[in-house]
Order: C-alpha cells, then structure tokens, then sequence
C-alpha cells in the first residue's frame, strides 16, 4: 500500500478494554488475559474479517462500528457502504440487496 501526503496517526476513541467476544477471537492476536481495546478488535475485524463477521459486530456494536470505519482510510469502501446501508435500514439480512421479483 502506497501513502502518500501527510500521514497522522488516528487516536482512539473507545479505549474501554472489553472480553473479546469469542468469533472475534481468531483476529486479535494481542490480546491481554482474553481482553483488548473496544476499537482496536473493531478495527481488526473491519480490516480482515468476513462480511457474516462484520454483520455481527455491526449488531453488536453498531455506533462504535460505525464511527470507527468512518476514521480509519484503510477500511475499505465497500465496508463503508454496507455500514451506511444498515444503519439507514435499507439492507436485508443477506447482504445481497433487495431480491423480491416483481
């Protein structure tokens, strides 16, 4: 990945050390007794997880999910569309859109 520009470093905002909740446990790696930082698993699964994972901690953590992928410029757009779409309501829960045939 090539940067370029300016590069600041991005503080975090939910630094609360939370019990990783377990499918989330293959993506931390650097977890402290079964523990880390709210945004730093967030990111983690942002950044290397699957949609079904993504979905669910979106359900479990929908503001914090939220606010964190909008932060970070490496979380790609297409994470970032699907957060819009289920925070406006308007994805099923599939994510392959509206499919209902006319």
């Amino acid at each position: 990945m090539q940067i370029r520009g300016d590069v600041k470093r991005v503080k975090m905002i939910y630094k609360e050390w939370i019990r990783i909740p377990e499918p989330f446990r293959k993506f931390v790696w650097d977890s402290l007794n079964g523990k880390a930082p709210l945004e730093s698993i967030i990111l983690k699964v942002l950044m290397y997880g699957k949609f079904e994972d993504i979905k669910k901690l979106y359900e479990m953590y929908p503001e914090e999910t939220y606010t964190t992928a909008f932060r970070y410029p490496e979380i790609k757009r297409g994470i970032k569309f699907w957060l819009k779409r289920w925070r406006d309501g308007k994805a099923d829960n599939t994510g392959k859109g509206n499919t209902k045939k006319i």
